[in-house]
């Protein structure tokens, strides 16, 4: 009895803590096995069932083997409310440790139903979930007031060890033998996922009355289910859909879709050049009549990263700002359509070439200068070649720069793999015509270059450089100057065919961190060892003008 009334406090307390959206649903019925021990005594005796098959359970922080043994500082808290700190506000209530609280499934079509005490009508419905033994599929449906259902596409839910393919909530909370009672607690592990569930627009201004869970696949995995939430709809929801398009140096357009119910006083956005998110008394950027669900963004800044969220305004209060929705001015995109074949090496580093590289061209605007890079391309197997064997580095042709690492793929399997990098400073400085080369290679499968085993899938090798206004006169050429070792540890050595009369090093906040001038020598060191790791922009003032290039500090 006292577990119980510890357990209904908790739950009304947290439920007032939680955004006016999110709601942890109470599961009245539907829970069909104890699978975490607490108290003290053997595992044994306050569980019913293991989490996977191998008899190991959840334990709380208060579980004890005897009064003499101390208590864990990890395991479950005994409230059971579980926190998402991504997403704040939205929380998970376990049930009561002294009762079922896992609705267990082992076997395929095993089903069961979480009868809802607290309908709600919902945008979207989180599974806190996670197998034993293996990933497990998981389906049902969602029933509603009218009699009506949805059915939850089936989901692949973790094993509760090491995995990240689901957003995890909470994890390294520990577990037991139920038959040992031996306490092991390994370093992030175990974890409980959360699987989100949209629910369709015309479902949304109903309540939901219950959801049925069923197991759709034949692997051994255990799934648990441990506890539901929702987002609430509201009296106010928030817009969905928000997208950003029509993106130039200095402008951009906003765009969503209407919520179930459209606002009587339109919407509201904010703008930032940072990823915080605003709270409920954050001042809009702008506004926008009701029935209007696009807005222009204007005088922005090239070059730079901002973030929107879009809030739907009641008129007597407003919705919660969704988003961020994140976009950068000046950028262009160049495609390769074609194949790029791999060649065979059975060892590859950054002094590896290549004669099959694929090449794009970046046409860089006149009075702009490329500020920073990003690359992204789907390497795909064939016949035996496996997505591990694959090799891959961007280099610019232009400034004669490269990536300080190889990257490989991850996989001992066939497959495609998708590569996506960024803030990459190997074209800093750049103007005109910018020539970027892929170089690609496999360390499996003949000889030569060919796209037998591994290659570089047509259009999708894109390169995107990030713009900004160039400042003053540039005569820009490949080699001009040697910059060694890049990346720099202590010292940068800067040497070239003509006399430097000055260098800088800015930050990327557009910093001056180190300074030389008066040197006239076609030699120079620069110091860099009181500096902090990171990216630096080098600006080399010479006879024909000055040049930009990227470094990196160890």
């Amino acid at each position: 009895m006292k577990k119980n009334l510890l357990f209904a406090f908790a739950f009304a307390f947290f439920n007032q803590l939680q955004a006016q959206d999110y709601v942890a649903l109470q599961v009245t019925s539907g829970y069909n096995t104890d699978v975490i021990a607490n108290g003290v005594g053997p595992a044994l005796l306050s569980t019913t069932n293991s989490f996977d098959s191998f008899e190991f359970v959840l334990l709380s922080s208060d579980y004890q083997l005897s009064v003499a043994d101390p208590t864990n500082p990890f395991g479950l808290n005994p409230t059971g409310v579980i926190l998402n700190d991504a997403m704040p506000g939205l929380n998970y209530q376990l049930a009561p440790f002294s009762g079922d609280n896992s609705l267990r499934l082992e076997f395929e079509s095993d089903m069961g139903q979480f009868t809802i005490g607290n309908p709600v009508s919902a945008t979207a419905i989180y599974v806190l979930a996670a197998c034993g033994n293996g990933d497990g599929a998981l389906g049902g449906t969602i029933h509603f007031s009218d009699n009506s259902t949805q059915a939850i596409p089936a989901g692949v839910i973790p094993d509760w060890f090491f995995s990240d393919d689901l957003p995890v909530v909470t994890s390294g909370f520990g577990r037991v033998g139920r038959a040992t009672d031996l306490v092991e607690n390994p370093l992030g592990d175990p974890r409980f996922y959360q699987y989100q569930i949209a629910i369709l627009p015309e479902n949304q201004t109903k309540t939901i009355t219950s959801i049925d869970f069923v197991k759709t696949s034949i692997a051994e995995a255990v799934i648990n289910v441990m506890a539901v939430s929702a987002k609430a709809l509201g009296t106010c929801p928030s817009p969905n859909d928000v997208t950003i398009s029509a993106v130039t140096n200095v402008s951009a357009t906003v765009n969503w879709t209407s919520p179930v119910i459209a606002p009587a006083s339109g919407y509201q956005y904010y703008l930032s050049s940072s990823q915080v998110n605003p709270v409920p008394a954050t001042t809009p950027t702008g506004s926008v009549s009701a029935g209007v669900t696009t807005a222009n963004l204007t005088g922005l800044v090239i070059g730079t990263t901002y973030c929107v969220w879009i809030r739907s305004n009641c008129g007597t209060e407003n919705g919660t700002w969704n988003g961020p929705v994140c976009f950068t001015t000046g950028q262009i995109d160049v495609t390769n359509p074609n194949d790029i074949p791999t060649l065979y090496a059975d060892f590859v580093d950054l002094n590896s070439t290549t004669t099959c590289p694929g090449t794009v061209t970046v046409t860089v605007p006149a009075g702009f200068e490329i500020t920073s890079v990003a690359t992204s391309y789907d390497m795909q197997t064939a016949l035996n070649g496996w997505m591990s064997e694959q090799r891959s580095v961007l280099v610019c042709n232009t400034t004669g720069m490269m990536e300080t690492d190889v990257t490989a793929g991850v996989g001992g399997t066939t497959g495609t793999y998708s590569y996506d990098r960024s803030g990459l400073n190997i074209a800093d400085g750049a103007t005109g015509n910018v020539e970027f080369e892929l170089r690609a290679w496999r360390t499996y499968g003949s000889s030569d270059c060919n796209t037998d085993y591994n290659r570089v899938v047509a259009g999708t090798w894109t390169v995107t450089v990030t713009l900004s206004e160039l400042l003053g006169t540039k005569n820009f050429t490949k080699n001009d100057f040697a910059i060694y070792p890049n990346p720099a540890d202590d010292v940068l050595n800067i040497s070239g065919k003509e006399m430097i009369s000055e260098i800088a090093l800015y930050n990327l906040l557009g910093q001056q961190v180190l300074h030389q001038n008066g040197l006239n020598a076609k030699e120079t060191q620069l110091s860099t060892s009181g500096l902090p790791s990171g990216k630096y922009v080098l600006k080399i003032t010479s006879e024909s003008g000055m040049q930009s290039k990227g470094i990196l500090k160890k």
